[in-house]
């Protein structure tokens, strides 16, 4: 299963963001394979941040869990706002689609 992450937070609170980036495990779960971080400017939005998560897919629910954790670090940044979404490779579509109901 993959997840994105996606994040953003006004320009003048990136000091306050790396503060608490660095209280985030540098050693994953093992469940957690990959955690990919991108960002780019978003306007009058501020930074905005996506991290594509690659997991085990035995273990979707801890996983969820764990990256949920892991954004919550970030509530007390005012302006802060954060939102976690499954995605689907483009195998996992095709074999969806052929899917009968």
């Amino acid at each position: 299963m993959i997840f994105m992450v996606t994040n953003w937070y006004p320009f003048h609170k990136e000091e306050e963001v790396a503060k608490i980036q660095l209280k985030v495990p540098q050693q994953f779960p093992p469940y957690i394979k990959k955690w990919q971080l991108f960002g780019t400017a978003d306007g009058r939005r501020g930074l905005k941040g996506y991290g594509i998560v690659y997991t085990d897919p035995e273990k979707v629910d801890e996983a969820g869990r764990y990256i949920t954790k892991v954004m919550s670090l970030f509530n007390e940044v005012e302006g802060y706002t954060w939102k976690v979404e499954p995605l689907m490779g483009m195998k996992d579509f095709q074999k969806m689609q052929s899917l009968k109901l």
